[in-house]
């Protein structure tokens, strides 16, 4: 699916709020709005769908919503929403919690409570809104941390910042065999992130006994393509949510350390003189399953290309 994109620049003065209320409950579901000021309403919106996840890019002027029992009622699916702040201020509340957020903030909602929002200055943010049956399937515990604020202010929660802005400039050009490969590792740390919000700030030794252990798992087995988080828990007896925390504790995410791992054996099997594998072959030696991809994410990871490694 190509980005959708809208703005009420191609709307009248007079018809600009209102064309917003259509757009952002058609992107966001179904919200109760209202304009700070009467004049003029300026927004734009960038959505698609990434691996059943929509993720939508959003800027619009100071305004305020809520959704209540009628909104809530309209609403066929339900959904988690990651709300990020890119730029601008803006006031959440979801039951109890009520959180302000500014720019490399996130905060994860629930699509079946009310909810409350203000925003007080112009803002550009991005949401990813996560079906409710996803969630489950990842046996993440997010209605525990529904309403809960992330700060950009420590190194996991940086990590996660950093992911998600870079998720708002380049969605729109991720390929549809890459979406997956795209999200999971970004819906991984954003969970660990959550978590290790309520968690200790140091981890027990069992923890770290743990975490030592999966990433050996990893580095032995990153062949196998089908190799996951979910086959690292199994594999120790573990629940995913535990792992995750484990990976979190350490300023790490288990998708992208595997990630990593499989790009430098693939760059140590490029490197080598005696190697007369190809390109392709190393990449699926090492668990990539699409050339094109590996390509991209060499050349992510070390600035350079493939085929200029193998060339020197």
């Amino acid at each position: 699916m190509e980005a959708e994109v809208w703005s009420t620049q191609s709307h009248r003065s007079d018809a600009q709020f209102e064309a917003w209320r259509n757009a952002l409950s058609h992107t966001h579901l179904n919200w109760n709005l209202r304009p700070a000021e009467e004049a003029g309403f300026h927004a734009e919106i960038r959505e698609r769908i990434l691996d059943g996840i929509r993720v939508v890019e959003c800027i619009c002027d100071p305004c305020e919503g809520s959704r209540r029992k009628p909104e809530l009622n309209r609403s066929n699916e339900a959904y988690f929403g990651v709300l990020f702040e890119l730029s601008g201020h803006e006031v959440v509340r979801q039951g109890d919690r009520e959180a302000e957020l500014s720019a490399g903030d996130f905060v994860l909602w629930d699509s079946e409570r009310e909810m409350d929002f203000r925003v007080t200055s112009r803002l550009h943010k991005l949401t990813l809104l996560i079906p409710k049956s996803r969630v489950k399937r990842l046996e993440w515990d997010a209605e525990r941390f529904a309403g809960t604020v992330v700060r950009n202010s420590a190194a996991v929660s940086g990590i996660s910042a950093e992911a998600l802005r870079r998720l708002a400039r380049d969605f729109t050009h991720v390929d549809e065999g890459e979406a997956e490969a795209v999200m999971q590792p970004i819906l991984s740390l954003l969970m660990a992130t959550l978590t290790t919000r309520h968690a200790p700030v140091q981890a027990s030794i069992a923890h770290r006994d743990h975490f030592t252990a999966f990433r050996r798992y990893i580095r032995d087995n990153l062949g196998d393509a089908q190799l996951g988080p979910a086959q690292v828990a199994e594999a120790h007896g573990v629940s995913l949510r535990y792992l995750h925390t484990v990976f979190a504790q350490n300023d790490e995410s288990c998708c992208n350390f595997l990630r990593r791992e499989r790009l430098r054996r693939c760059h140590a099997d490029l490197s080598h003189p005696h190697c007369r594998d190809t390109i392709t072959e190393i990449a699926y030696r090492w668990g990539f399953n699409d050339a094109a991809h590996f390509s991209r994410a060499f050349k992510a990871e070390f600035g350079i290309a493939p085929r200029a490694v193998r060339a020197k």
